[in-house]
């Protein structure tokens, strides 16, 4: 086979393997992130509990305890960690022996931290005490606050000295250094404990850390995007924040080439239409158009719905309906592109005939399997445009916590551009791949390829689909 018909087999392969990798969008501006150390001491035991709120809860929350409206201020902090420890503890379980041992709370304090696009961090460290007539059984602890809130939930256990600690289902010390710094290897699939179990018993030794296995370095919170898009959000002066748009392109471009089924579906679409190149462009405009309008709709709940309304909760829904949508476009497709396969075999048949006695034959130019539809335009667009970027949201966010909502806004539409930039450029190289084999390939593979490719975009609709319902 030629070389440039090898160009075809290209695509499939890229469309199969990219698009089952197609992951949901990162969600670590949306964390809730949750530590306890439970410290078993002579006739007590001491839970040191850490709550870290990302950006976009700790932005909800301000609502909540700015009550004045004139910013975050030390007797308002002060009054929300002794709520929000007393609401924790209230959420927590100790047994020891089966007998629940009620904790009280002994200290709590709340540090403000800097966040990415210049919003702000909560970070809530408190401690719950209980006392402890046994002198030996079985410690058992349970954290059952806020089940399904994304985010890191990690527990470890150690005893002081003249107390033996043995089988406990935790580690001694924490892997993430108390939500400081999150192990690397363990970012994309972060910790979800939220309980532990361990005998004790009167001892001269004290537990020795075990050794924590992490292969990687450690970095900012589980399943964050990055935060240089959203330092743009903080450029003064005309010139710098020309180029900060700039760099919002390019921002929104990358973010394209990233894994994720958008780049994919385009791809898929795109192979097998037989379209003219003003449909890529098209196509690839409407799911960048659908992605701002997703970015500015979830930033207008947010703010309007305050802290009644979490953000993340929505993404395993917008990904199960973003599934479905594809499933179905991939469903229309796969039966167009099949019939007009069956239509290329029967001419070929045909010509195979006709040339049978008139020398050399050749095959008839396949049938073009159809532009996309307005729908399917719209069906594509919805599908690979839906799950809106937290790293644009925190833009929007941040941009009108500043009052600068207007060049927030600029910087999304900005972010946008690239990305449709990209997705074009997907498109058209595909279809220019397409055409370069039709002349050059197979037939047969003229003729597989826009059908696989449409099987592809099925596969892809019922992963996404799979994976969003998991996730409710």
């Amino acid at each position: 086979m030629r070389r440039a018909g090898l160009l075809a087999l290209v695509v499939l392969p890229l469309v199969l393997v990219v698009g089952p990798a197609a992951l949901a969008h990162p969600l670590g501006n949306f964390t809730v992130n949750r530590y306890a150390e439970i410290v078993l001491a002579p006739e007590r035991v001491d839970v040191h509990y850490v709550l870290d709120l990302a950006e976009i809860p700790t932005f909800q929350e301000q609502q909540r305890i700015d009550l004045d409206g004139d910013g975050l201020g030390e007797e308002e902090l002060r009054a929300w960690a002794v709520r929000t420890a007393a609401t924790i503890v209230r959420g927590t379980v100790l047994e020891i022996e089966g007998r629940r041992i009620p904790l009280r709370v002994e200290a709590s304090t709340v540090t403000e931290l800097p966040g990415e696009g210049g919003l702000s961090t909560l970070r809530l460290e408190a401690t719950f005490r209980a006392p402890t007539p046994d002198r030996s059984g079985v410690l058992r602890f349970e954290d059952r606050n806020d089940p399904n809130r994304l985010g890191w939930r990690e527990i470890s256990a150690r005893a002081t000295a003249e107390i033996e600690l043995a089988g406990s289902t935790v580690p001694v010390e924490s892997v993430s250094d108390r939500l400081r710094n999150y192990p690397d290897d363990l970012l994309s699939s972060p910790l979800a404990v939220t309980d532990m179990e361990a005998r004790f018993r009167p001892g001269d030794t004290r537990t020795v850390p075990e050794e924590l296995g992490s292969s990687g370095g450690g970095s900012g919170r589980p399943l964050m995007e990055g935060g240089r898009f959203a330092a743009l959000i903080g450029e003064e002066g005309l010139m710098l924040m020309l180029l900060g748009m700039l760099a919002a392109v390019a921002f929104g471009a990358w973010h394209a080439l990233l894994p994720g089924h958008g780049k994919t579906l385009m791809a898929a679409a795109m192979v097998g239409s037989g379209a003219p190149a003003r449909q890529a462009i098209v196509a690839g405009v409407s799911v960048a158009s659908m992605h701002t309008v997703s970015v500015i709709a979830l930033g207008l709940l947010v703010i309007g719905l305050e802290h009644a309304f979490r953000p993340e909760a929505v993404y395993p829904w917008l990904r199960l309906v973003s599934g479905v949508v594809a499933l179905g476009l991939g469903l229309v497709l796969a039966r167009g592109r099949w019939r007009s396969w069956r239509a290329a075999r029967s001419r070929s048949g045909m010509s195979g005939r006709h040339t049978e006695h008139g020398g050399a034959g050749h095959a008839h130019d396949l049938p073009a399997e159809g532009l996309l539809s307005r729908r399917g335009i719209v069906a594509l667009a919805f599908a690979g445009g839906v799950l809106p970027s937290p790293s644009a949201l925190v833009v929007m966010l941040a941009a009108i916590q500043r009052g600068r909502t207007a060049y927030g806004v600029g910087l999304v539409l900005a972010f946008s551009v690239g990305l449709a930039a990209s997705l074009v450029a997907v498109g058209l190289g595909v279809m220019r791949a397409r055409r370069v084999a039709d002349r050059r390939a197979w037939v047969t593979v003229r003729r597989v390829v826009p059908v696989l490719s449409a099987a592809a975009i099925v596969v892809i609709g019922l992963y996404v689909a799979g994976t969003g319902a998991a996730s409710l």
